[in-house]
C-alpha cells in the first residue's frame, strides 16, 4: 500500500507484500512524479530500504513513527520478565513476591499504589514505561521541538542501562520519522 501523507489518502494499493509488489509502485509514476516522492516511511523491512534505493531519486527512508513507538511498548513488560526471572534464579521469595505487582503498578500515579504494588521510581520497570510514554508523546509535537526531544531520548535511552531499551534503540536513522510527523498506523 503507498500512502500520500499530505493528502492522508491510500495512494496505491495491491495484494501481497515485498520488494516486487513495492516496485510495482514505482513502475507506475512517471520520472517526475516519482522525482517529487520526499520520503518512503514503512517498518524496518530491509526490503523497503532496498526499493527505495533503486527507484526514487530524491526519496529519504523514513522509518515510521508508528512502528518504532510499538516496538517500544513491548519493552516495559520484557524489563519485568528479565528481573522476575532474575529473581527466581537468585531464590529470593521477597524479591520475586515484590516482583509479582510491578506489571500493573508501573502505570499508575504514585498515590494509587496499593502496599503490595509500591514500587521504586528510579527502578528498570519504572525506567522503562517512562521511557516508552515519552516516546509515545514525541510524534505529537511541533516539528522544531521534535528533533531536540527526541535526541534528549535518544540520550536517556542509551544511557539507562536496560538492556532491552540500549539494545533497541541505538538506531542512527531514529530521529527521521518524527520530521515528517507521518505514520502508516491508520492506513495498516
Amino acid at each position: 500500500m503507498a500512502v500520500d501523507h499530505k493528502r492522508r489518502r491510500v495512494a496505491w494499493a495491491h495484494d501481497g507484500y515485498g520488494k516486487e509488489v513495492l516496485d510495482l509502485f514505482f513502475r507506475q509514476p512517471t520520472d517526475e512524479q516519482r522525482a517529487s516522492i520526499r520520503a518512503v516511511t514503512g517498518d524496518g523491512a530491509e526490503w523497503i530500504d532496498a526499493s527505495v534505493k533503486e527507484r526514487p531519486p530524491n526519496a529519504e527512508r523514513v522509518p515510521d513513527s508508528f512502528h518504532i513507538v510499538s516496538r517500544m511498548s513491548d519493552a516495559p513488560d520484557q524489563v519485568r520478565k528479565r528481573l522476575r526471572n532474575q529473581t527466581r534464579r537468585g531464590n529470593d521469595k521477597t524479591a520475586t513476591e515484590a516482583m509479582r505487582g510491578v506489571r500493573y503498578a508501573v502505570p499508575k500515579n504514585p498515590e494509587d499504589l496499593t502496599e503490595r504494588q509500591d514500587t521504586d521510581p528510579r527502578g528498570q520497570p519504572y525506567r522503562s514505561w517512562q521511557l516508552k510514554e515519552l516516546l509515545g508523546t514525541l510524534p505529537h509535537q511541533p516539528t522544531g521541538q521534535a528533533g531536540a526531544k527526541l535526541k534528549r531520548w535518544i540520550f536517556r535511552a542509551s544511557h539507562s542501562r536496560i538492556p532491552e531499551i540500549v539494545e533497541s534503540f541505538t538506531v542512527p536513522a531514529l530521529p527521521e520519522p518524527f520530521n515528517y510527523q507521518n505514520s502508516n498506523s491508520a492506513y495498516e
